[in-house]
C-alpha cells in the first residue's frame, strides 16, 4: 500500500504539473489570437458604413472594431464630455460630437463620434478662466466644419453611467442615452475618430481593439481540466483500493476469530 500510495503520488503530480502547463498554454494561446486580430482590424482597409451596419440595427460583436467611412456634418450644438477616464497617465475627458450623415440610404442618422480627449485638468481651468466655479456648464472644444469624410472604428455602446453631473457632461457613450438628446435615427454604435478631423486641443483616441481581451483556448482549457481529472481519478483510485485493503482484512480477522476460540476450548 505504501508503494503504491507514492506511485498515486508520483501520477498525480505529474498530471497536475501538465494540466498546469496546459492552462499556462491556453492563455498564451487566446493572446496569440488577440494580437492576430487586433493586427487584422488595424490593417483593415475601411469600408463604408453602409457596408457594415445600419441606423436603428443591432450593434454585434463582429461589428466591433471594424474601420468604416461616411460623410456628413458635424452637429456643433450636440456635443458631450465623458469625464473620468486615464489616457496615457493623465486624467482624461473624451469628446463626443454627433455627426449627420448626409447622402446615401443613411442619410440624415446620426453617428456619435469620439473626436479624442483632452486632458482634465485643462478643462477645469477653462471654466475657472470664464469665471465659472468648477461644478458650472462649459462648452466641448468645438468640431470641424463643413462636409467631412470621416475614417474611424466601431465601438461598443457603454452604459449610461452615474448621473448628477454638470451641464454638457455624461457618464458613459451611452447610444440609448444620447439618441434621446439627440433624437433618431441613430447608429447602435459610435465612431472612434482617426485623424484628420482634429480641432480644439483634442487629443486621438485610443483604438477600441486596445479594450479587446484575450479569450482562453478552449483545446489547451479542456486538455488542463483532463489532466486534472486524470490526478484526481488516481487520488480516488488509491483511497478505494485502501477501503477495500482494510476491509478484506477485517473479514479475514473476522472469520479467523471463531477459528481461534474454537483452538482455546479444552479437548474432551
Amino acid at each position: 500500500m505504501v508503494v503504491l500510495l507514492l506511485a498515486v503520488v508520483a501520477v498525480a503530480v505529474v498530471c497536475v504539473q501538465l494540466g498546469s502547463w496546459q492552462w499556462d498554454r491556453a492563455g498564451v494561446r487566446g493572446q496569440q489570437a488577440l494580437e492576430e486580430r487586433q493586427e487584422e482590424l488595424l490593417a483593415a482597409p475601411a469600408v463604408p458604413v453602409t457596408d457594415v451596419i445600419a441606423p436603428q440595427s443591432s450593434f454585434r460583436s463582429e461589428h466591433f472594431g471594424r474601420r468604416v467611412s461616411l460623410e456628413g456634418r458635424f452637429a456643433p450644438d450636440q456635443q458631450v464630455l465623458v469625464p473620468g477616464r486615464h489616457i496615457d497617465g493623465q486624467d482624461a475627458v473624451l469628446v463626443v460630437t454627433a455627426f449627420h450623415v448626409e447622402g446615401g440610404p443613411h442619410d440624415g442618422a446620426i453617428m456619435p463620434v469620439l473626436r479624442g480627449w483632452v486632458p482634465q485638468g485643462a478643462i477645469l481651468a477653462e471654466r475657472l478662466e470664464a469665471g465659472g466655479s468648477p461644478e458650472g456648464a462649459v462648452a466641448a472644444p468645438p468640431p470641424p466644419t463643413g462636409r467631412l469624410e470621416l475614417v474611424g472604428m466601431l465601438g461598443s455602446s457603454e452604459a449610461a453611467g452615474e448621473g448628477g453631473l454638470p451641464e454638457g457632461f455624461t457618464g458613459g457613450i451611452s447610444v440609448g442615452e444620447l439618441a434621446g438628446v439627440w433624437g433618431t435615427p441613430m447608429y447602435s454604435t459610435y465612431l472612434v475618430l482617426e485623424q484628420p478631423a482634429q480641432s480644439g486641443g483634442v487629443r486621438p483616441a485610443p483604438s477600441p481593439v486596445e479594450e479587446l481581451k484575450p479569450d482562453p483556448n478552449l483545446q489547451s482549457t479542456a486538455y488542463a481540466f483532463e489532466w486534472w481529472a486524470f490526478a484526481l481519478f488516481a487520488v480516488v483510485f488509491w483511497v478505494k483500493v485502501l477501503r477495500d485493503d482494510v476491509r478484506d482484512r477485517r473479514l479475514e480477522a473476522a472469520e479467523a476469530a471463531p477459528l481461534r476460540s474454537e483452538s482455546s476450548l479444552p479437548a474432551d
